[in-house]
């Protein structure tokens, strides 16, 4: 197919634009790029599709816009994949549609967003302000669907890509949706995803759903963005009772974090919601307790009031990660990082007990755990928070008003420990002990030019526990020369003002660009004409990769592409895997895993950038 011929509505008015390479695919249709009109990409459904319902589904979609996608498309971000006009051939016969392009290079999974772990390996702000900004911002969105008539039916973090730098969100496969035509006529949604189904809807279709599920999975995307990803439905079960999945808790009303909560199961530990104000805690006892949950507008407006000036308090402890909301009920990040550091101590036996007799020997009982996801359980474990950038803007959304972007106080004072200014972007540790030297063998050496982004610390080491050497100038060009594994610190040389001397140190790769070599032009290039990076291993075409990812939801590595193979293990949520190959025409993945070798569904995993 050399070219298309789109439209925005009605059968006039239609144009031919070229179409380019195929850039992903999935169930429904592919993806193609569009030469033609830059900033767009091309969805063709495939043959198996139901092309006369999307057809008038599309149709529908174009004559009832979200407010929000004229918003994002003067922000030069797009809240919405939401198709700007229908692809048919030159006897008009329905194609597809060309929908604005999601940056997904410079964009990450809002699932990336949820914890500590996830935050750091992918460069992520920390600071907690930043996670409301987020929900709020979604929240936004999801309110101007409403406004309309529209329903997600499949909400959930990994249908939504994060912008890092204002937390813009943008939503993925609109043409999912459960559509409202303007004559009434509703177009359903065909599919929703476990762990975010709400409980009254279990035994429905998702067809047969509305507004009521999205704000039950709105109201679980927000508890989590605002928990540290710990899921509303999860907590410690009774003593003796089976472990179940999210959904069956769900199903039951496990709800353990109400103001008076008289669920069977109790609160997590890593949980902060009593350090939530009252407001917030009434807004989610509603969304999971019964009766009429809470619409987006009203976690959008109640959010938002915590992302201006003066809203959420900056923690004086650790005032570039923590945040909280009322000063009567402190920080409770602060008394989450107490507990943790008091429970090891608790466990270690005093010298007196452990000179008594012990007890005899055998199976002692064990106590709840917490469920994640499928069958698995995950143990209590210790929230090391990180501190980070000090003078962190906070940017919101405000659908609907003249006042466009607002910013949290970046002016705070810094805490009494801090003994140099930050420059912000730079990633930050606790210092768990002051390093000399640098393990020159985790260091992996490789030398390409790059120009540094924003005023930066080069530092004797790959931490901020390191001393500072100099602060580099915006627009500098340096010299890489390594960078050190499993991070995002990178190994720099750059001479000085005479040129004479040259000084080495160590940047954090955010605030740093990398120039493409010569030779990467070249190669990408020719790439569609030299498949060199393709090999067959038992009758599929496995194109070869080296990334990393994690598993969003538990699931069973493979020993082929598809779910008729046998299971070779089963693989919990949030384990990290080496992607080594993609099947072509497949959305299977050959990954590595711990010494097993396997195939993972494509859907089930984040990639690291």
């Amino acid at each position: 197919m050399k070219k298309v011929y789109l439209r925005t509505r009605g059968k006039d008015g239609r144009k031919s634009v070229k179409v380019g390479t195929r850039i992903a695919g999935g169930g429904a249709g592919d993806i193609y790029t569009m030469p033609d009109l830059d900033g767009h990409v091309l969805k063709i459904y495939k043959a198996g599709a139901d092309k006369d319902l999307y057809a008038l589904k599309l149709e529908a979609m174009l004559a009832a816009v979200p407010k929000v996608v004229d918003v994002g498309v003067s922000e030069n971000f797009p809240f919405l994949a939401w198709p700007i006009g229908i692809a048919e051939n030159r006897n008009g016969q329905f194609l597809g549609f060309a929908m604005p392009e999601v940056d997904f290079k410079n964009t990450v999974s809002l699932e990336r967003m949820l914890q500590t772990r996830m935050r750091e390996a992918s460069g992520l702000p920390l600071f907690y302000g930043f996670r409301l900004l987020a929900a709020c911002n979604l929240a936004s969105i999801v309110a101007e669907l409403h406004k309309i008539g529209h329903h997600l039916i499949d909400l959930k973090p990994v249908n939504c890509r994060l912008h890092p730098d204002k937390m813009f969100i943008s939503i993925l496969d609109c043409d999912g949706f459960s559509i409202k035509g303007r004559s009434g006529k509703r177009f359903h949604a065909a599919q929703f995803s476990e762990e975010y189904i709400a409980p009254e809807a279990s035994n429905n279709r998702p067809s047969e759903l509305g507004e009521e599920q999205d704000l039950f999975a709105l109201a679980v995307i927000i508890f989590r963005l605002l928990n540290n990803g710990l899921h509303p439905y999860q907590g410690i079960i009774p003593k003796g009772e089976a472990a179940k999945t999210i959904q069956q808790m769900i199903n039951m009303n496990y709800y353990a974090y109400g103001v008076n909560s008289g669920s069977k199961i109790l609160p997590a530990k890593q949980s902060i919601h009593e350090s939530f104000p009252k407001e917030l805690r009434d807004l989610f006892d509603k969304a999971f307790n019964g009766g009429r949950r809470p619409k987006a507008s009203k976690w959008r407006d109640i959010l938002q009031a915590y992302t201006k000036t003066g809203g959420l308090i900056r923690c004086k402890t650790k005032p570039e990660v923590h945040g909280y909301f009322d000063e009567a009920l402190g920080c409770g990040w602060c008394a989450l990082e107490g507990l943790n550091r008091r429970a090891p101590a608790a466990r270690k036996p005093s010298a007196s007990a452990s000179n008594q007799r012990r007890p005899p020997r055998g199976r002692q009982p064990k106590a709840a755990a917490i469920p994640l996801s499928g069958h698995s359980k995950i143990q209590e474990r210790n929230f090391f928070i990180a501190a980070v950038v000090s003078a962190l803007v906070l940017f919101f959304i405000h659908y609907g008003s003249d006042d466009g972007e607002k910013s949290a106080s970046s002016d705070s004072p810094p805490s009494k420990v801090v003994k140099e200014k930050k420059v912000p972007g730079e990633k930050q540790r606790v210092p768990i002990q002051k390093t000399e030297k640098v393990n020159r063998k985790e260091v992996t050496p490789f030398r390409q030019k790059g120009i540094i982004k924003a005023n930066t610390n080069m530092r004797k080491g790959p931490s901020t526990d390191f001393d500072k050497i100099i602060t580099i100038p915006k627009g500098t060009k340096v010299q890489i020369t390594g960078r050190v594994a499993s991070s995002n610190w990178y190994a720099l040389e750059l001479r000085d003002s005479s040129g004479k001397h040259v000084v080495r140190g160590y940047v954090w790769g955010r605030n740093l660009a990398i120039e493409p070599k010569q030779t990467d032009r070249k190669s990408k290039s020719s790439q569609s004409r030299l498949p060199k990076n393709t090999k067959t291993k038992r009758g599929l075409t496995v194109i070869l990769m080296n990334k990393s990812g994690f598993l969003t939801v538990e699931t069973v590595l493979r020993k082929g592409a598809g779910l008729n193979f046998n299971g070779i293990v089963r693989i919990l949520k949030g384990t990290e895997v080496k992607v080594i190959g993609r099947v072509k025409n497949s959305n299977w993945y050959r990954v590595k895993i711990k010494g097993y070798v396997g195939f993972v569904n494509s859907n089930h995993i984040a990639l690291l950038d």
